[in-house]
């Protein structure tokens, strides 16, 4: 069905209730029922706001596909948090950044990318209010949500709706929301204990919940805490990424460069440290990773010092603990009033290993220096060991994270009447401090001029010159010796996302033939902030190796938004909402965005449900992208300007200026506008019986403006169009390029020069996505053999296209991998099985096939064979438990039964030899579980 098709199918549903008078009747498992009787019999059933909708229904399936995931359901299928769960949906088919990229930007947060869509593409809440980004940028560029916060013990369930829902919940819902529900009431006190490991080692894991309620007639509270602990599961306790020899090209299972010699024009240029420091010039070296350094060589290049396990003292799952505690309270002052609280409150340590990588390439300015002794220029790099850095712990970059979720307000009905209030003040935040031991560049330079460089000579064409004593060389450092050279980066960074709103709603505004119309209403003032200083040391270029980013920016906003439920005839029913939100960056910059959505069910029984939805989205602006400071950035571009200037008639391909190297610099752009989305869906929900229903819905999502950098071959093109007086120079165009390329002038020794490009972020590309989701489930009692349970869950990505400028082709993501890892399918079963105090549950999920390595670089046009995939990924949790009595019980867990390794990629030879945005090799984990409940009630 073609979206314009469903508009004109909704409008056509909106105008019969003034052509049809008598109103159909509906079918029921009893027979036939009068519309009266069935309204009589949905006032019993009790409405609730369902995920999607700001109108309390009593339908749980409406127009728009929800997912649902409940807290035992996670814990059964061997989940052991809420990122895990997540990202084992079906509908998470993108490949994310974890803990796992520890080199990364973000190596002490967790998302999930819905749909192969950004992160930043879904909207995150907690119960229906949105959390507050994650400080720090992903892949250094845009915001996204951290979901490593989340505590299960406070989890009641989670609703994940595909498609765009900004017209109910404003911006960043293009991809979908995911709706965190807290638990609302509990009765008694429940004490969970759980602990495990790994059967690789590793990862051992110990969790303590406590979660009760307290309820009198007027006061309902539920409270809970909860602490847990994470060990690391490092490199070397897995043996595809332990060392080298886990590289599935044997021509490449050698060591790391950890100390090397190399000599420029050399052949081989690698210096044998045997002519430099005499016979077993490692052995004074021997003890670092483990014992394991030794005499090495390279095929082709030559013999130094290294070790191929130094590869595997990174770690894969980083090390945390975490302690959450949760408080949600309401009173009733009367028959028509409640005041309410909620506060979720988390703080969580962290650690990240990004293993051997604190190299010193010598002598300062990090590039080579002539050697006196030899007339040769010379490169010196030594990799720092753990024994030298004063242990593991010395390499780790430490995250401290505090995050919040507050709402607060009064909520009731006017009156006796069918209006209902909520007048509320909601808040996240999120506080992240970082700190990470890196060398400083005029102490480790200074040092290893004393250690074995010798003082400086002098300089020849910009290069220092040394008579090194290369025998120290292999000598190692010591603690004391790295202490003295090291210093601290460190950086504390914020952001928080507020608002007040008055939401009212009316369930039986007035009544049609069919039934009553409802309506919703909301309105919200509020503001979000983000903050990210660098390190002054950092900026100043104190640390030897490394530059930050930093940038900070606020924004204000407001909405307004209207629901409305109308029953067109007894079989129909349509909802509509629309929103306007208005954006205004603090220092410049503003965007207003009106979205809508129209979705239709029609139920011509009851049994069997037809929908439909069209609707639109949109993403506010990027705090990052618009505020994010300069950064700087080294690549080769086509001179155009100059190659016309100075070799005129040459054609480009053959100009001696294309490329050339440029050094570029990144800023943010304050005026961006906001992305933009339309999506449409249709499906099918089948419920011939109790224990039995089907769903199958299709979606398609068109997004625009999405945000990139400027094209830098187009910037080039503009600015010696400008240049050459093909365009106006007083045009916008080249007043822009002329102040964003920079040039050496026309006299001197390299007129014309290239010096930098300044790109900012611009809406100019173009993404498209659609796919099929589908779910069945069975329950059937099995008499005196209990009673079972199949479930099963899929999505397949139909198609997945991006088009970065306007003009460029389409990029096809499910067949260009350099673009995108992204599953096109996902498909996850269970089974579970209750007999008397047992309790059984099988689950399994298969993640489709992936591009490889070689493919990427196929695409990429960096190899000359064609496309290749990976098998697909099956993996199998299981969990067993036992009740004691009415109020415990006992189980055991295991996540990953087989002890399922990443599937083989025999071309991806970079460590840890498997793609971390897909999979991860943590192996088998299992946990042994104790859930005791004291109060009233059975558990």
């Amino acid at each position: 069905m073609k979206h314009k098709l469903l508009v004109a199918a909704i409008a056509s549903a909106l105008a019969l209730p003034f052509a049809v008078a008598p109103a159909l009747a509906q079918q029921t498992d009893q027979g036939q029922d009068t519309t009266q009787s069935a309204r009589e019999k949905a006032k019993e059933l009790d409405k609730v706001v369902v995920t999607g909708s700001l109108i309390p229904q009593a339908q749980i399936e409406t127009a728009s596909p929800v997912i649902t995931i409940t807290a035992g359901e996670m814990q059964r299928q061997g989940f052991s948090n809420v990122y895990d769960a997540l990202r084992a949906q079906p509908l998470a088919t993108g490949a994310v950044q974890d803990s796992q990229f520890s080199q990364g930007f973000t190596p002490g947060a967790k998302t999930i990318s819905l749909l192969g869509l950004s992160p930043g593409f879904t909207l995150f809440l907690i119960n229906g209010k949105p959390m507050a980004d994650y400080p720090l940028l992903y892949n250094g560029q845009s915001n996204f949500v951290d979901l490593s916060t989340v505590p299960m013990a406070m989890v009641d369930h989670i609703d994940i709706l595909p498609g765009n829902q900004s017209s109910i919940y404003g911006s960043s819902a293009i991809a979908g929301v995911v709706n965190i529900v807290l638990k609302q009431h509990v009765e008694g006190v429940t004490l969970d204990y759980r602990a495990g490991g790994t059967s690789d080692g590793g990862g051992g894991n110990q969790r303590l919940q406590l979660v009760g309620g307290y309820n009198t007639d007027k006061l309902n509270m539920v409270y809970g805490v909860q602490i847990s602990d994470t060990q690391p599961i490092w490199g070397f306790q897995r043996p595809i990424s332990s060392s080298t020899n886990g590289n599935p090209n044997p021509n490449a299972r050698y060591s790391p460069r950890n100390y090397l010699v190399l000599r420029y024009g050399a052949h081989p240029p690698y210096v044998d440290p045997v002519s430099l420091a005499g016979a077993n010039p490692c052995a004074p070296i021997a003890n670092q990773f483990g014992g394991t350094m030794s005499y090495q060589y390279r095929p082709g290049s030559g013999y130094y010092c290294g070790s191929k396990e130094s590869v595997g003292y990174a770690t894969l799952q980083n090390p945390s603990t975490s302690y959450s505690g949760y408080l949600n309270a309401d009173y009733r002052i009367n028959d028509t009033t409640q005041v309410y609280g909620t506060l979720l409150y988390s703080f969580v340590k962290s650690k990240s290993y990004a293993g051997p990588n604190y190299t010193w390439w010598g002598a300062n300015t990090g590039n080579y220096f002539l050697n006196a002794n030899t007339s040769s220029f010379d490169l010196v790099q030594q990799t720092f060991a753990p024994e030298e850095m004063g242990g593991l712990d010395a390499s780790a970059e430490r995250l401290w994270s505090r995050a919040y979720s507050f709402t607060g307000g009064v909520r009731g009905t006017v009156g006796q009447s069918d209006w209902a209030y909520d007048a509320y003040y909601a808040r996240s935040q999120y506080n992240l401090s970082s700190q990470q031991r890196r060398t400083l560049g005029a102490k480790v330079d200074a040092f290893f001029e004393n250690q074995f460089l010798g003082p400086k000579l002098g300089t020849t064409s910009g290069y220092p010159i040394y008579a090194p004593d290369y025998s120290k060389f292999y000598q190692g450092v010591t603690p004391a010796q790295y202490q003295s050279f090291t210093g601290v980066v460190s950086t504390r960074s914020e952001t928080y996302t507020q608002n007040v709103n008055l939401q009212v709603t009316n369930t039986n505004l007035f009544d049609l033939p069919a039934g009553p119309v409802g309506v919703a209403g909301v309105l919200q003032a509020g503001n979000s902030y983000w903050s990210l200083p660098a390190d002054p040391a950092l900026v100043a270029g104190d640390f030897w190796g490394i530059t930050g980013s930093s940038g900070a920016g606020k924004r204000d906003n407001y909405a307004a938004a209207l629901e409305f439920k109308v029953p067109i005839f007894s079989m129909l029913t349509a909802d509509l909402s629309g929103r306007y939100d208005h954006y205004k960056n603090i220092g410049g910059g503003a965007d207003s965005k009106a979205t809508y959505k129209l979705g239709l069910e029609f139920r011509p029984i009851e049994s069997l449900l037809f929908r439909g939805n069209y609707a639109t989205a949109f993403r506010a602006p990027d705090l990052g992208y618009a505020f994010i400071g300069p950064s700087g950035f080294y690549s080769t571009t086509n001179d155009y300007y100059r190659c016309a200037v100075l070799e005129p008639g040459v054609p480009i391909e053959n100009c001696t200026y294309a490329p050339s190297q440029y050094k570029g610099t990144q800023v943010g752009n304050a005026n961006l506008k906001s992305i933009t989305a339309k999506s449409y869906g249709f499906g099918v929900v089948w419920s011939p019986t109790s224990k039995l229903d089907f769903k199958a819905d299709y979606y398609h999502i068109n997004i625009d403006n999405e945000v990139s950098y400027q094209s830098v071959d187009q910037l080039m093109k503009d600015d010696a169009a400008c240049l050459l007086g093909q365009l106006p120079a007083a045009s916008p165009t080249c007043v822009a390029a002329l102040a964003q390329v920079q040039r050496a002038p026309a006299t001197g020794p390299l007129p014309y020069n290239l010096l930098g490009i300044t790109v900012k972020p611009i809406n100019v590309s173009k993404e498209m996505v659609s796919g099929i989701v589908a779910s069945a489930n069975y329950r059937w009692d099995a008499g005196r053999w209990g009673d079972f349970g199949l479930g099963a869950q899929y999505n397949v990505t139909l198609k997945h296209t991006y088009q970065q400028y306007a003009g460029d082709p389409d990029i096809d993501l499910l067949r260009n991998p350099y673009y995108s890892s992204e599953y096109k399918s996902i498909f996850s079963s269970n089974l579970s099985w209750n007999i008397g105090d047992w309790t059984t549950t099988l689950y399994g999920i298969r993640y489709g096939a992936t591009p490889n390595y070689t493919a990427q670089l196929y695409t990429a046009g960096y190899a000359t064979k064609g496309a290749g995939t990976v098998a697909p990924w099956i993996l199998y949790n299981g969990s067993v438990e036992y009740r004691i009595g009415d109020n415990a019980r006992v189980g055991f867990i295991v996540n990953n039964i087989r002890n399922s390794m990443p599937p083989r990629d025999s071309t991806w030879i970079g460590w840890p030899y498997y793609n971390v945005f897909n999979y991860n090799a943590f192996g088998r984990s299992y946990w042994l579980e104790l859930n005791v409940r004291f109060g009233t009630g059975k558990k």
